[in-house]
């Protein structure tokens, strides 16, 4: 646990902001207890509603102002939220604590035909010959908040064990999980995104699947602590994504995954084994300054376009046998501790160098020149 906590620290910058709030409070008591006066504001705890004249949105902001306490005695309870979708409207939460599990298989399901759909949503529907979604229709914003219990959108209570349900669901407003801490399973499998989605310095403090989801806008997990395994199989990005930064702890999934626009995996952390096997990146693919830390596979992994692994670093098996690069790949200063697998590669471009920085590079190299040292002495000897 000490480790983990270590980890999450790195990536959750939120969790300072988060605390305040219970600081505040001691120095109120102690304040109380000595008999010092303290601002009246600095106990301020401001809560926001919905507008009775403006039902389209179910709100709870509290003030960061607000103690743990506070919040914990305005929790949002799942039932509500559930309620307020069946109702039509979107969700906006801030500061606040979600108790109970939230699961969005208590929606009912409506026809697509029925939705407004973007054509290449319609399109990737028809091939997997859905015909049903449920929706919630507006925002669905959770920031800076606790969520105490599962969101799943494929689990019912009823069910023994989870399975892919044959219906999706359609988010039409934009979402936000900024700085928000899921403290259990996040399952958001088989959600149409059809606004942006902002999931920046979120922590996932379980595992967390997003399978065959489609995000339709722009999306970014900066900055965000993946704890548990992270799946995001058979997904689509139709615009770009960017995980700047994110750290990922547990086995990490983007098997057959579409990125149709820049995918950004700058500087993020992969600590235990990933793989991009079997996707494809027809916008610019970012990789520069990752860290791999155990395997890492990009088997049959096409990239259309640019593509940049500068200063990367691969501690264990980098594989990318069968990949296809389109246009120009950066493998500069890379830093590999075991030869990397480049078996079948097709390259647009001549080989860019792997990195002189590369240690099984370096070792071949030294150990060349040792034995054409060792001859030349040897010959010389002998003359």
């Amino acid at each position: 646990m000490p480790v983990l906590r270590g980890w999450l620290a790195h990536y959750s910058e939120n969790l300072a902001t988060n605390m305040k709030p219970q600081v505040t409070g001691f120095i109120l008591i102690l304040g109380l207890c000595l008999g010092t006066h303290i601002p009246a504001a600095a106990a301020a705890c401001g809560i926001e509603r919905d507008n009775v004249s403006d039902s389209t949105v179910f709100m709870r902001h509290l003030s960061r102002e607000c103690s743990q306490v506070d919040r914990a005695s305005h929790a949002v309870t799942a039932a509500e939220i559930i309620g307020a979708i069946k109702a039509g409207q979107g969700i906006s939460l801030k500061n606040a604590v979600v108790t109970g599990d939230l699961l969005l298989t208590r929606l009912a399901s409506v026809p697509i035909r029925s939705l407004s759909l973007p054509d290449r949503v319609l399109s990737k529907l028809s091939r997997g010959r859905v015909t049903d979604a449920r929706v919630i229709r507006g925002p669905f914003l959770i920031e800076d908040s606790v969520v105490d219990g599962i969101v799943d959108t494929q689990l019912k209570p009823d069910m023994v064990e989870q399975r892919l349900l044959g219906d999706m669901v359609v988010i039409q407003g934009p979402v936000s999980f900024r700085g928000t801490t899921f403290t259990k399973t996040v399952d958001l499998s088989r959600t149409i995104f059809l606004g942006p989605l902002d999931s920046s310095q979120t922590i996932f403090l379980e595992d967390s699947f997003w399978l065959s989801c489609i995000f339709d806008k722009p999306a970014t997990f900066e900055k965000t602590a993946f704890a548990g395994n992270a799946r995001f199989y058979q997904s689509v990005f139709h615009e770009s994504i960017t995980y700047l930064r994110a750290g990922f702890a547990g086995l990490t999934n983007f098997l057959s995954v579409t990125f149709q626009k820049e995918a950004g995996f700058s500087r993020a952390y992969f600590k235990m084994g990933t793989s991009f096997s079997g996707s494809r990146f027809e916008g610019m693919a970012d990789f520069s300054e990752a860290v791999f830390e155990k395997a890492a596979f990009f088997m049959s992994t096409v990239f259309a376009a640019d593509t940049y692994f500068r200063r990367a670093t691969f501690q264990g098996e980098a594989n990318f046998s069968d990949a296809s690069f389109l246009a120009k790949d950066d493998f500069a200063k890379v830093v590999y501790k075991e030869e990397p697998n480049f078996t079948r590669v097709k390259f647009a471009n001549p080989r860019t160098s792997v990195g002189f920085e590369n240690p099984v590079f370096l070792a071949i190299v030294g150990a060349g020149l040792t034995a054409f040292l060792i001859a030349f002495i040897v010959i010389l000897k002998k003359g």
